[in-house]
């Protein structure tokens, strides 16, 4: 029962905050965006994510198929590859951005700061019991 519920409010989140809108990314896709813009290294986004690198490089490869992001060897360590969002990856990663501050916006709105607060302390808690 609790596994379900935590999936039923992940798969919420990845979608709600998107509903009715023109948001290609999921929330997975744009915080490793978010990441590349902030200049991390994929491991470092995995490890902030608690994602396997494996799992990161899978997105990369999906993004930069959809050019929102390019993937060059770096020429000082051929084994890493150096992540860079292109023109029309920053314009995604910023309309996306507005589109999920605007749900979360209405989201506080509709739920009322003190749950909310509720809610975020719970959920830190438990992160840091599981993790």
């Amino acid at each position: 029962m609790y596994l379900k519920t935590i999936f039923q409010f992940k798969n919420l989140i990845n979608t709600e905050f998107g509903r009715g809108k023109q948001r290609v990314l999921s929330l997975t896709d744009l915080l490793i965006m978010q990441g590349i813009a902030d200049r991390q290294s994929s491991a470092a986004i995995a490890a902030d994510l608690r994602l396997t690198k494996a799992a990161v490089s899978q997105c990369t490869s999906a993004l930069a198929k959809k050019g929102y992001i390019t993937r060059t060897i770096d020429p000082d360590n051929r084994r890493n590859l150096t992540l860079t969002l292109t023109d029309v990856g920053q314009e995604q990663l910023a309309t996306t951005n507005a589109e999920f501050d605007t749900a979360f916006t209405d989201f506080v709105k509709d739920m009322g700061e003190s749950d909310l607060q509720q809610m975020l302390a719970l959920m830190k808690r438990m992160s840091t019991i599981i993790g």
